[in-house]
């Protein structure tokens, strides 16, 4: 002990005695000590400085990216089942997050590459997936912590400002615990003219279960019906809202932005009509909250000078054989398209059998243009998909789609067990091949 050795030169006068060569040694040990403890953490912080340079690090290349990629979903009390806002929540699913980017099955993103230039792409580059697989086979180091860029901020308020109608589910639905339910609720818009909406936000009430929103226009009353005959708020529908020609209003899923069409451009809501919310409820937090969606509708503020349309691109009459895994369904427009148009939006549609969906429109002697190619169908990650800039379909073009379904036992998708022969229908067991295609024509002006 170092007291005791210094005690032992001491003399009993409290004079200090003559130093010896164990004492020299003591005081270099104690020197160099005293030394290692001052420089450590000058030390510490030059090593990690090294070790961020050698391979990416949460607050310098990890955070920004998940700002921008995951955290409008993964976030608390939202529908991902997990929080990325944090180093202290993304560490634990580090490898995770490797498996889940590095198979594309996040961020959910189902268009295939080189066939549309679509708008609020979600999908992570290759630089950017090898970046998230190298933090997490390094360990999933957290990095010097005056690197990390400022919290990304969420509000709960209209992204474009106060809406021109609010339409709410007239009464709260509790989604079932457990299972995936899909319920329609039918709202009517009170409007004593027609409008031109300009643009449509969405609102879930319990958005750790609301998963995505389809909206329909119906201008029959059948949906007021449908919601009667049924118990409880809203009524069940799965493929569609259940009633023929709906109009739509667009889709929401989260993260997406507001459905804002171009200036000029709007869709007609008419007097009278009813709007219809087709919600996904997936919960996988617990218990489901009471749900009361809310959607947000904006008008021209002038009449434009074009209408978006909604038309289908269908196949209504086909039968997927059972224990088929491979089975092509085509559609195809009836006539070529009359006059020149612009699509602007498409949104293809099938139920739990569909596996893949390719979308082309031929030009008059012209190659086939690919519009939309999904190459890994799922139902509960479909959406209404936007283009950058609209693509021009010339008069006399071929609009068609080729879909393939499995209906074997080796789906695990497959409502029916064992398979069974499969028709269009709306029901969870019955199948649809679809795709709408928002188009504006081109010699229209609106007076």
């Amino acid at each position: 002990d170092f007291h005791e050795m210094r005690a032992s030169h001491v003399t009993q006068s409290g004079g200090m005695a003559a130093r010896t060569p164990e004492y020299d040694r003591w005081m270099r040990r104690v020197a160099f000590a005293l030394v290692f403890l001052l420089a450590l953490p000058a030390f510490a912080g030059k090593s990690r400085a090294i070790r961020s340079s050698s391979g990416p690090t949460f607050t310098r290349d990890i955070a920004p990216l998940l700002q921008d990629h995951c955290q409008s979903c993964h976030r608390p009390n939202n529908i991902a089942p997990m929080s990325l806002m944090t180093y202290r929540d993304a560490k634990p699913y580090a490898s995770l997050i490797k498996v889940k980017t590095l198979t594309k099955e996040m961020p959910p993103w189902k268009p295939g590459d080189g066939c549309g230039d679509f708008a609020d792409r979600r999908g992570l580059s290759p630089a950017q997936i090898d970046l998230l697989t190298k933090w997490a086979d390094n360990g999933a180091p957290e990095g010097d912590p005056d690197d990390l860029p400022p919290a990304r901020e969420f509000s709960d308020d209209w992204d474009l400002g106060t809406p021109d109608l609010v339409l709410t589910m007239p009464q709260a639905f509790t989604a079932p615990a457990g299972t995936d339910t899909y319920r329609c609720f039918t709202i009517p818009s009170s409007l004593v003219a027609d409008q031109y909406v300009s643009a449509v936000d969405t609102h879930p009430g319990d958005r750790e279960t609301v998963h995505h929103v389809l909206t329909f226009i119906d201008t029959s009353g059948e949906s007021a019906k449908l919601d009667e005959a049924e118990p409880g708020p809203g009524y069940t529908c799965f493929g569609g809202p259940g009633f023929n020609n709906p109009g739509t209003l667009g889709g929401w899923a989260p993260g997406a932005p507001p459905l804002q069409l171009p200036s000029g451009i709007a869709m007609e809501l008419p007097a009278n009509s009813r709007v219809v919310m087709q919600v996904h409820y997936h919960p996988h937090h617990g218990t489901p909250e009471p749900d009361q969606t809310e959607l947000g509708i904006y008008f021209s503020k002038e009449k434009p000078k074009k209408l978006m349309r909604i038309i289908p691109l269908i196949n209504q009459s086909f039968t997927i054989p059972p224990n088929d895994a491979n089975y092509k369904v085509t559609a195809q427009w009836p006539i070529l398209t009359p006059v020149a148009m612009h699509l602007w939006l498409i949104a293809p549609h099938m139920h739990l059998l569909g596996r893949t969906m390719r979308v082309e429109m031929t030009p008059p002697g012209g190659p086939a243009q690919c519009l939309i190619d999904i190459g890994d169908w799922d139902f509960h990650w479909q959406g209404a998909y936007r283009y950058r800039e609209a693509v021009a379909i010339p008069a006399l073009s071929k609009l068609s789609l080729v879909a393939y379904y499995d209906n074997s036992s080796g789906n695990p998708r497959n409502p029916n067990d064992p398979p069974k022969a499969v028709s269009w229908g709306e029901q969870t067991t019955d199948e649809m091949c679809i795709a709408f295609l928002g188009v504006t024509l081109d010699y229209e002006n609106l007076p």
